[in-house]
């Protein structure tokens, strides 16, 4: 009988990757998710929004319940907290692959993510936060541009304007202003290691929930190196591990230009299997070398 693995946000597409992949392999898999799914999991459990105290000591129950033996956590609002739990889950013969509690802070935080790749020669889309004048971010963006949460996951919140009255009319806190890209858009599934990337797949974003933006509806596979060295690069700076999905769209210049970082398995991973075999393998090298110990 083959370990069991827990994975969290089973609803969401993520999580529904990883599912389908781990139980296609014969893994037992205990789900997890704040409300009722149609995804079949071996077990299915519901857990607190993340944002509830509650949710960190309901995850460790899980894993002292019913003793997982790979923890894949697909939620972003979760991966701050449980990447600061890795020695706690760890301590209970539970392994995890996820990075730093500071570079997982920087991934899920778009203003962040710009500020420190910028920083690192890394091209990144022009980017103001909510406090910049707006006159200054038109004159310096001109239009169309894009209105992203700092916080947030696939398209939830982003809005493309193409006209000032619609700029002018936006009044949320805690977004930032982005140049748009108008170029191909890619997605980058990458494995990584001890800072050494394992695996990376690129997939072309075919069809846009959006249109021109928005979460991937389709997706191809692809080579292209461009892309997929923009991606280490990255990951690289901020020494991250584990399961990792970048955004990359391509300047009219064309230069590869990174969009956003999510520090977890990808939504479209099952068009980038590698990536999941790279983590068993890592997982079974880490299994066999704890039992020598």
């Amino acid at each position: 009988m083959k370990e069991k693995i827990l994975i969290t946000g089973i609803g969401g597409p993520a999580g529904k990757s990883a599912v389908t992949y781990f139980r296609g392999k014969g893994y037992p898999v205990i789900g997890t998710d704040i409300r009722d799914v149609e995804v079949k999991a071996d077990t299915f459990l519901k857990v607190p929004i993340a944002t509830n105290p509650a949710f960190t000591q309901a995850i460790l129950d899980i894993i002292s319940k019913f003793r997982p033996a790979l923890f894949i956590p697909t939620v972003t609002e979760e991966l701050v907290i449980v990447a600061r739990l890795k020695e706690k889950i760890k301590g209970l013969q539970c392994e995890m692959f996820i990075s730093t509690p500071d570079a997982v802070e920087i991934a899920n935080d778009k203003l962040k993510t710009a500020i420190f790749m910028k920083d690192k020669g890394i091209p990144v889309p022009v980017t103001f936060d909510s406090t910049t004048p707006r006159d200054l971010i038109l004159k310096t963006l001109g239009l169309p541009l894009l209105a992203k949460p700092c916080f947030g996951r696939g398209g939830r919140g982003v809005v493309l304007y193409k006209t000032p009255e619609e700029f002018y009319s936006e009044h949320r806190k805690d977004i930032i202003f982005q140049e748009f890209i108008p170029g191909e858009e890619f997605d980058v599934n990458i494995f990584m290691e001890k800072s050494e990337v394992l695996s990376a797949k690129a997939l072309k974003k075919t069809v846009l929930k959006d249109g021109i933006i928005g979460n991937a509806l389709e997706v191809q596979r692809v080579e292209n190196k461009d892309v997929i060295d923009l991606s280490k690069k990255a990951a690289g700076f901020l020494e991250m591990e584990g399961p990792l999905d970048f955004d990359i769209r391509f300047r009219k210049d064309g230069t590869p230009v990174l969009l956003e970082i999510n520090a977890r398995v990808g939504g479209n991973v099952l068009y980038a299997r590698e990536v999941l075999d790279s983590l068993i393998i890592s997982w079974e090298k880490r299994r066999k070398d704890n039992a020598c110990i």
